[in-house]
């Protein structure tokens, strides 16, 4: 005979579940009396969208599902920000509540809410368990479908009496859809009109998403771009997938995209999309985008086809399928030279102008700091200016080494990622890149951090504002800062202290003095240094400003560039 609580940690450890996310309270209660003993390893923060943001960081890093406890009521609703976020950039999550008692739902007893209703537009897949019998199918269920096709978040409501009874438990089960995913064979007809497309084309392209990572084919893909040797960028998820001394490549590509990612994707004649979105952060205007090209995309999720416009030739599977079903047709087949092509994409016409404005001390600041990265570190960045700083300044080949929030641009991810990240990789440099506004919003992480000693080395990109705001405030609403003044931030430093956590501030003027450029690099050495939780602060000019930038209704041919 089992409870309920301890048949969930059963069939959690059956699904190799061996760490877990949460806040405890009363609906959910008897899952937390059932840990002691269940092979689960907990860890509390210091909010339950800090254990969501957690588990997501965790899932990032690993590839792995990361699961959340919460209990019903505001514990529940606390993880809906992490829930949306895990949808939009496809990370495989499982989020377990507590919920009141089976008699009482509907009643509008204390704490009780329909996150079952809240959630359905926002998860691949949830339920509201009826019995405790149906707990082990539901929660085989749930991983299949966080973790197969494209990887998403799943919501579990158990109401409290149900993990607090008894049943006959014969242990795990497992899931089988009762229809197959359908498996792409190198017998595959697309590969064939595929290279029609490109014995035809005088400019193609590849556009590298997420999806490479997600479905392990880094690899194949860069086999199969060396086979290729077109123009190749990526978006804000798709960096480190692509080695970065590879002749063909060009950057990021969109709003804050790289001058050649841009002028290259406009001009193309056949874009090659690889596990893509194509969001309108990525594409500029929509009906502006890419507007010569024939469109071949790569996609699991045949939602996201034809999006912006109709695509040539969908290629629908799993990217680790379909990349060397394509290769092994390419590499026998006779592709155009595209070497005049490339010499222009990549050429040093295209090159950005060099930065010297107010940014140019924030973005030699961040190449300072990711300099003294190792190569399998893992930098993890909030939302907002120091992001897009971050993403353009990132220059490492690790498929998972960049990780943000890219589709919800969420404030306050990174911190609470950054623990989630730390635990999966015990032995990697995390370093947390936060803006002033998005580190408060999860602060009080910094209690997990301490309690588990994680040594991870986060960086607040200070420059008293909500800083994207500020700045599209400034360029398109005549600086009207309107609720953007963040000059009565509180001091960091002495906040991190209170936390018990190592902190330093270091001005950007103290930076760029030349006279102190042995004391700013002895201070960046020790910070990486320690094998202790560090904070270290960076006073940013106010007014500076992420360029290059497609404005809003623009093509991505309309960057504008900082004004010297």
């Amino acid at each position: 005979m089992r409870k309920g609580s301890q048949i969930v940690l059963d069939c959690l450890r059956a699904e190799g579940v061996d760490l877990v996310f949460g806040y405890p309270g009363g609906a959910i209660m008897p899952l937390y009396d059932a840990l002691d003993g269940s092979g689960v390893r907990h860890i509390l923060t210091r909010h339950e969208q800090g254990a969501v943001f957690a588990a997501e960081g965790y899932a990032r890093a690993t590839g792995k599902v990361g699961v959340a406890f919460a209990t019903s009521g505001p514990g529940a609703t606390n993880l809906i920000t992490g829930i949306a976020d895990a949808k939009m950039d496809s990370v495989p999550l499982v989020c377990i509540t507590g919920q009141v008692r089976s008699a009482l739902i509907g009643t509008d007893a204390f704490q009780e809410t329909d996150i079952f209703g809240m959630t359905l537009s926002m998860t691949k897949w949830n339920r509201l368990v009826r019995s405790i019998e149906e707990i082990p199918q539901v929660i085989a269920e749930g991983f299949h479908w966080a973790r197969s096709g494209r990887p998403g978040p799943v919501m579990i409501d158990i109401p409290v009496d149900m993990l607090k009874a008894s049943i006959e438990f014969h242990g795990a089960v497992k899931f089988a859809p009762h229809r197959p995913a359908q498996h792409v064979g190198s017998e595959s007809t697309f590969a064939a009109t595929l290279i029609a497309l490109l014995q035809q084309s005088k400019k193609p392209v590849a556009l590298v998403g997420a999806g490479a990572k997600l479905s392990g084919a880094v690899d194949d893909l860069q086999q199969l771009l060396d086979l290729l040797q077109v123009p190749t960028f990526a978006t804000v998820h798709g960096l480190g997938a692509v080695q970065q001394d590879s002749s063909y490549y060009l950057g990021m590509v969109g709003m804050h995209g790289t001058r050649a990612a841009n002028m290259a994707l406009d001009e193309t004649d056949l874009l090659l999309v690889f596990g893509a979105r194509l969001d309108d952060r990525v594409t500029g205007e929509p009906t502006r985008f890419a507007p010569h090209a024939r469109i071949v995309h790569f996609e699991i999720d045949p939602s996201q086809l034809d999006r912006v416009r109709p695509c040539e030739l969908p290629v629908i599977g799993n990217l680790a399928e379909t990349i060397p079903a394509f290769y092994q047709e390419a590499k026998h087949a006779h592709l155009p030279d595209f070497g005049a092509w490339r010499a222009v994409a990549c050429g040093p016409d295209r090159a950005e102008p060099m930065s010297t404005g107010l940014a140019h001390p924030t973005r030699s600041f961040l190449d300072e700091l990711f300099a003294r990265m190792p190569e399998n570190g893992t930098i993890l960045a909030d939302v907002g200016q120091h992001q897009m700083w971050a993403a353009q300044r990132y220059r490492a080949s690790s498929p998972r080494g960049f990780i943000t929030s890219g589709g919800l641009g969420a404030m306050g991810f990174a911190l609470p990622a950054a623990v989630g990240v730390q635990l999966a990789k015990p032995d990697t440099v995390v370093l947390c890149v936060s803006g002033d506004g998005g580190f408060q919003m999860n602060i009080q992480e910094l209690a997990t951090v301490h309690r588990l000693g994680l040594p991870i080395k986060m960086v607040i990109v200070d420059n008293k504002y909500l800083g994207m705001v500020r700045q599209w405030q400034q360029l398109f609403y005549e600086r009207n800062y309107a609720e953007t003044d963040l000059s009565d931030n509180p001091d960091f430093v002495e906040i991190a202290k209170a936390y018990k956590i190592s902190a330093s501030l270091l001005r950007e003027e103290e930076f760029i003095d030349p006279t102190q450029s042995g004391a700013v690099a002895e201070k960046l050495d020790r910070f990486f240094r320690s094998r202790e939780p560090e904070l270290l602060v960076f006073e940013c000019h106010p007014e500076a400003n992420v360029y290059p930038m497609v404005p809003s209704g623009a093509a991505l041919s309309e960057m504008v560039f900082e004004k010297e």
